[in-house]
Parts: structure tokens; sequence; C-alpha cells
């Protein structure tokens, strides 16, 4: 004891005003009389090896006169709320709770040093086992002041995080751990000084999960390692931050956070398992129902969703008055095959929340039937939705009027030069009306980067490809128009299969051109072929694959280059130099 004083003193030179320490009565199981002369015991051997300046240990004179005069029993045992508030009669800065009991004649103490500032920070002890009372209070008493070796490194660590120097509050912690292996308080510190210097993920882990390992209720040093691992996206965080929530359920914020991370997470069952217990201990807490909520519509389970959302609507403020939950509540109650309520909340929202284009949309998806009417004013009041528009497109089709989809679908693509699928629809109706060149000119506008860019070079190709279906070598009009969706398709991405249409294409022109060349003995057909035979020599040139087609092509291309290279010196005359 002598060797274990001398380092408390080299550790514990006066730096900080003196501190009080109180040593609650303990709980026991029908021994008061044991546990009296243990917290006895253990208060006048504190006192004896305490530094007067350092150290105030209250008597037990002093704490029994005071329970007396509150009118309570000499015997009388005190949970940790009461004995809390015995530690702030006597603004105690430290405070020893536990419990003892006797197993065969050997007395077991369980105790632990608590911090009244603050209950979250406590120092569990090793457990006692001792033949007798003085034996297990002077046992109680080293270890007690072994964990208090950690106290002025503790307060450092404190003070220092207070003002922002975190690598001071870093050393001085980890001091005060070297001094105190077993230290759960100074630890605690050094977790939330990593945390916050924004150090290593594992480092910080390691200090919580050894804080965790010696105290396992120890919240802080939970919560510092479920947001630590959240921030390395471990799969370990699910169970910490749960773990955080049945810790201190009836703290509420931090449960509405961990369940808040539990949701970000997509464990949508944990946190509603996480707000079935909250509720019990928060019965009628809004914040924990609308929590509820999102786990139900994440869990598509819409008929809870639609029943919790009914009364929420009815009884919290905050949930009427975001019109996000009013998006989700219509939702469930229609997946819940409660379509009039979906529809009746969907138009009481559209006018409690004027301006907000996704109630709109919502509402005109489930009103459809009304027809074409409710375009018009859902336009007069988001003239610029590209999504409004192309359902305006759509109802327009349905009810035959091809030109009014046009101008819809052309609203929408101005709103939104990014929708492919608007070009395509427009394309189509252009199409329809038997106007080849209008769909192509549509199709060229379609944007050719992003993730629809494959479905432009999908559908100009088969368009393409229909259009020459059965055509007639000297179609011109039809193989250029072909060609320009073959093209279209390529600057998308050039591959083998469009080089090779392109390619082939090109040599149809060329055959074609070269018949009429031959009769009429013209040389702009002549020409014609010999353009359409360059082409296609590049296209071949870049590759059209390694198949049994792409030895065709380059055949035909042999075979017809120096028939037109005849035909344009007979019939086209040579120009001067």
């Amino acid at each position: 004891m002598v060797a274990l004083l001398a380092a408390t003193a080299n550790a514990h030179a006066q730096e900080f005003t003196t501190q009080v320490l109180l040593v609650a009565p303990f709980e026991t199981d029908g021994a008061p009389r044991l546990a009296r002369q243990l917290e006895r015991g253990t208060r006048a051997r504190l006192a004896r090896v305490a530094f007067r300046r350092e150290l105030r240990v209250v008597g037990s004179d002093t704490i029994e006169a005071a329970l007396r005069y509150a009118g309570f029993r000499d015997d009388v045992r005190l949970g940790e709320g009461d004995a809390m508030l015995l530690s702030r009669l006597f603004r105690a800065d430290e405070l020893v709770i536990g419990a003892v009991q006797t197993k065969g004649g050997i007395i077991e103490v369980r105790a632990q040093v608590m911090l009244p500032r603050d209950r979250r920070l406590r120092q569990p002890l090793p457990v006692i086992r001792a033949a007798t009372t003085a034996l297990a209070a002077d046992t109680l008493a080293q270890h007690v002041t072994r964990a208090r070796v950690q106290m002025v490194g503790l307060r450092r660590c404190e003070n220092a995080v207070g003002v922002d120097d975190l690598p001071r509050a870093t050393k001085a912690a980890e001091a005060a751990v070297a001094l105190y292996p077993r230290s759960t308080l100074a630890r605690t510190c050094l977790t939330v000084a990593l945390r916050q210097s924004g150090a290593d993920p594992d480092s910080v882990n390691k200090v919580a999960d050894a804080v965790l390992a010696i105290d396992s209720l120890n919240i802080i040093a939970a919560v510092v390692r479920a947001r630590s691992l959240a921030q390395q996206k471990s799969g370990a965080a699910v169970d910490a931050w749960d773990r955080v929530v049945r810790l201190r359920p009836d703290s509420l914020d931090l449960a509405i956070a961990g369940v808040e991370e539990l949701l970000r997470m997509q464990e949508a069952a944990r946190a509603v398992d996480a707000c079935r217990l909250l509720a019990e201990v928060h019965r009628g807490e809004m914040r924990v129902r609308r929590l509820a909520f999102r786990g139900y519509i994440a869990l598509s389970r819409w008929k809870d969703a639609a029943a919790l959302g009914d009364s929420l609507d009815y009884e919290d403020t905050a949930f009427r008055s975001d019109s996000s939950y009013a998006i989700r509540h219509i939702e469930a109650l229609r997946l819940s095959a409660d379509t009039l309520s979906a529809l009746s909340k969907s138009a009481r929202s559209v006018k409690e929340y004027p301006g907000d284009l996704s109630i709109y949309l919502q509402y005109v998806q489930l009103v459809k039937g009304e027809g074409l009417a409710v375009f018009p004013r859902g336009l007069a009041l988001f003239p610029g939705s590209s999504d409004l528009h192309v359902l305006a497109a759509r109802e327009a089709v349905a009810a035959g009027k091809k030109r009014e989809a046009l101008a819809s679908l052309e609203h929408a693509v101005l709103a939104d030069t990014a929708l492919t699928q608007g070009f395509l629809q427009m394309a189509e109706l252009w199409l329809g009306e038997q106007q080849p060149d209008s769909a192509i000119a549509v199709i060229a506008r379609a944007p050719r980067a992003g993730p629809r860019s494959e479905l432009l070079r999908t559908y100009a190709i088969a368009r393409g490809r229909q259009m020459i279906r059965e055509t007639p070598d000297t179609a011109f009009v039809i193989w250029r128009r072909a060609l320009n969706l073959f093209s279209i398709a390529d600057s998308v991405d050039s591959r083998d299969d469009t080089r090779g249409l392109i390619a082939a294409s090109n040599l149809q022109l060329a055959r074609g051109a070269l018949v009429v060349a031959s009769k009429s003995r013209d040389c702009p057909n002549a020409t014609r072929a010999s353009d359409a035979l360059g082409v296609t020599a590049a296209m071949l040139e870049l590759g059209v694959g390694d198949g049994e087609s792409a030895g065709q092509l380059r055949q035909a291309y042999d075979g017809m280059r120096p028939i037109a290279e005849t035909a344009i010196k007979r019939f086209c005359p040579a120009t001067p130099p």
C-alpha cells in the first residue's frame, strides 16, 4: 500500500482543487449489517491514505447523520438514483457505489467509481471475494485508490478536449491509462479525443473495444465505436448502433440517432424492432412513431404504414407539415388497396402543399382516370416539368391525339434534354404519321451519352434495318435514311455491328447507282457509287468483324471497286488540272 501511495503522490501532484469522495451505502440482499461494516471500513481506510489537499472522503458519521435527518433508518440501502442524490447533497466529485452479498461464508463485493457530473462515466472495480469484512474493506479501498491514479490524467484530457487541444488530450489520457491499465474513465476521454481529431477508425475502435471489454454498458464508447464503424462502412456498424439503442433506450435523442443510423444503413427491420422498444419506454413519443412509419415503408409493410400514417396524420403536427410524409402515406394507402383513401388524401395534399410538384405528380397518377382535364391544370402550375409533359403525352396518345402528344413531348425534351425516352417516343409518333425525316431529325437530337445511350443506339439500328427490309437498290432516299440512323447509332458507340451495317448499306447504294449509271450513262450516279464505295472502304479499314459476313463484304467491295472506276472513266469527262 505504501508503494501504491507513493505512485499516487507522484501522479497526483497538486494541480486541481480538492476532490470530494463519497462511499454510498451499498445495496445488499439480506446482509445490511455486513454492508454497513464494509462501508464504514472502506471510508476509514480511504480517509487514512488520502492526501488531504487532494482528496476529502465524506465520513460515515456525516453520511449517517444526513440520512437520519432525511428520515431514513441507519440500515437503509440506497440504489443508484438515491446515491446520486446523496452525492449532490455533499457536492461529491467521485462516488463509490456497489452491492455486497455472502456466498458460502465468502463476502462478495461488486463496486464501481462513478463521476456524479456525468452518470455515463464510471469505472468498474475488480470483483472482491474475502473471508472477512475487514479484508474486503481493505481490498476495496486499495482498488479505489488504484483506480484514482487516472483522475488527474482524466481531468487534463477533458480540459484539453474542452479547448480543442486534441493532441494534449490524447497524451494525457494515454498517460493515465499507462498508470491504470484497467481504466475506463481515461480511455473514454481518449476515444472522444481520437474521434474528434480524425484519427484512424481502427485506432478509435481499438480503444473503444478496450473500454467495452471492461464496462460493457459504457454508452460513450459504444456510440464512438458505432460512429467509427459506420465511417468505415463496416457491417458491424449495424450491431453497434443496435447496441447503442438497447443500452440507453431512456436517452431519447441518442436512441433516435441510433434508429436513424439503422434506417440509413437500410436495416429497416432492426429499426422497427428498436422503435418497438422505444415506444414502451417513451409512450406516445411522435419522433419514435415517425421513425417506425419510415421503417414500415422501407419494409413494404403497407397496411402497417397506412394505419400508423392515419394516426400520425391526425395527431402529429410535424407529420402533417412535411410533404414527404404525405407522399409516403398516400403510397402506403394505395398499395394497401385503399385507393379511395389514397385519392382523398392526395387531393387534400395538393391543396395543403400547392407548390410541391411531387405531390401533384402523385395526384395525377391517381386521378388519371379523370381524363385529360387534369393535365392542363398541372401544366399551368408546373410548366417546366418534363415528367408532367410526358404523362400528358401518354394520355393524348391514348386519346388518339398524336399532334397534341408530339407537342407535349417537345415541351418535355426542352425541359429535360437528357430525356432519351421522350425523343424516341416523338420519333415513333412521327413515323406513325408517315414522317420519317422528322423522326430521324428528332432521333439525331437525342443525347448520345449517359445511362440511356444504349437504348438510343439499339433503337436507331432497329429502325434502320426495318426501313431497308425488302427495299430495292435504287431506292436511294430510303437507303440514305437508313444510313443516317446507322450513323447515329455508330456515333453513340462505334462497333463492328454498326460499321458493318454502314458498309453493307453503302455497297447497296453503290450497286444501285451503278445500275442506273449503266442505263443512263450519267456521271452523277457513277460518282454516287464511287463515294459510297469510299465510305465502305473506310468502314472495312476500321473493322467490321472477322466472321463470314465480314468476308462477304470485303469480297463484294473488291468486285465492285473496278466497275465503279471504269464507270467514272467512261461517264465522267476528265477535269482539267
